[in-house]
């Protein structure tokens, strides 16, 4: 018998219990569908957005390594069976698309494709996928979301659908946007996509009074943060962090890449013996401040391969913000996790420069110590800063609160 669409075998556990409450053995359930010649039916229950979910599931695995490229899953369906799958694993390897083309072989001649982003159709570190595509005979090709990237941006469609094939988008588009985030967002603004982390007790404390601060959040919530971490070009702190936490602002108990390390101080006020100076084998520590400054810098810094910026004077806050995030994007920086301090997150927010937020609430009460977000300058609860789109999940003991903050 052949096995469901889904699953080798649907398992249906059923556990039953005595009157005094103990468990009694396990039964486990196989069911298996009929072969499907004699179950034609069973082969379109499932719906685009069925197929599309599947997509993105294949594209999550790639989180973490493929940017500074979107995460991208491919499923090609043909009769109602999943013949080829794949996800963009990292930037300059093969397209989600063309992996799962190259599984499904000549079986996919007038098979359907669900990608989870428009095709390419233009040659970068690989080739375009359009062409692929028509090579193989796909006959109907189903995306979530247009490719913002200019250089295909409806394009691939066009293509496809001038090949003769059948071509439907917006399907869980939402979705798309939700899962690429960063990646739309950088294109749409032309600046890195800012987002806010900050792990804080109940009544929204980041440390005591006296500085102590490890840990506020679960291991669970501090793994999630390091996730975080492998999906942004950079972490951006300030000197006061480095003093207090001498943190190393690498991914740890996660698999991924190191972002940049970037340290915001208008004198360029380290130590050489901080980590990200002391450690900086992979030549990933960028001091910012200001360009008048520059020529006051610790001679024993300059010895650890460190990049420099220099910034424009700014009167209204220590460190010109809009001149750092206009050099970091010609740099090549398309997206940062501001971690901290209170100080350095409070003038982001000032800027109305944070795109997306992430409070990792432990469920701890300090009273007096040190506040996660100075004084914002609010006096009216009309005026508050707002996270639409926001959602809560839970991590270990603690709560994440996630959004998007409203940019009015």
């Amino acid at each position: 018998r052949r096995p469901c669409l889904l699953a080798e075998s649907l398992k249906l556990r059923r556990r039953r219990y005595s009157p005094d409450g103990r468990r009694n053995k396990v039964k486990v359930l196989h069911l298996y569908l009929l072969p499907r010649k004699n179950w034609g039916f069973f082969m379109s229950v499932l719906s685009d957005a069925e197929y599309m979910k599947m997509a993105f599931f294949q594209a999550e695995k790639g989180r973490g390594t493929t940017r500074p490229n979107p995460l991208v899953g491919a499923i090609i369906v043909k009769q109602g069976e999943i013949i080829g799958k794949g996800y963009h694993k990292k930037a300059g390897q093969p397209h989600a698309e063309i992996l799962a083309i190259n599984k499904a072989g000549d079986n996919a001649k007038g098979s359907s494709l669900f990608l989870t982003l428009e095709p390419c159709c233009h040659t970068g570190r690989t080739g375009p996928c359009t062409d692929a595509i028509i090579k193989s005979g796909i006959s109907r090709v189903v995306y979530a979301i247009k490719d913002p990237d200019p250089r295909v941006n409806g394009k691939g469609a066009k293509i496809l659908r001038k090949a003769g094939i059948d071509v439907k988008s917006g399907v869980l588009k939402k979705e798309a946007l939700k899962q690429n985030d960063i990646f739309f967002g950088h294109n749409k603004n032309n600046k890195p996509y800012l987002i806010l982390k900050l792990a804080q007790t109940l009544d929204g404390r980041i440390a005591t009074s006296n500085g102590d601060s490890k840990w506020i959040s679960s291991d669970l919530s501090r793994k999630f943060a390091h996730r975080l971490r492998s999906e942004v070009d950079a972490v951006v702190v300030g000197s006061g962090t480095v003093k207090a936490d001498n943190p190393s602002l690498t991914v740890r108990n996660f698999k991924g890449i190191n972002p940049y390390r970037i340290v915001l101080s208008d004198n360029f006020d380290i130590s050489p013996k901080c980590n990200l100076v002391a450690k900086n084998n992979d030549y990933k520590t960028i001091l910012v401040g200001n360009k008048k400054n520059l020529d006051n810098i610790n001679k024993n810094i300059k010895k650890n391969n460190l990049i420099y910026w220099g910034l424009k004077s700014n009167k209204s806050t220590s460190v010109n913000l809009h001149d750092f995030l206009a050099q970091a994007y010609q740099f090549g920086i398309k997206s940062m996790l501001v971690e901290g301090g209170a100080t350095l997150v409070t003038s982001f927010l000032k800027e109305n420069l944070i795109d997306k937020c992430y409070f990792i609430t432990a469920p701890k009460l300090l009273g007096n110590g040190l506040n996660s977000i100075s004084d914002l300058k609010i006096s009216k609860i009309s005026n508050a800063l707002k996270l639409i789109d926001s959602s809560v999940n839970k991590s270990g003991d603690d709560f994440i609160i996630s959004g998007y903050l409203n940019k009015g």
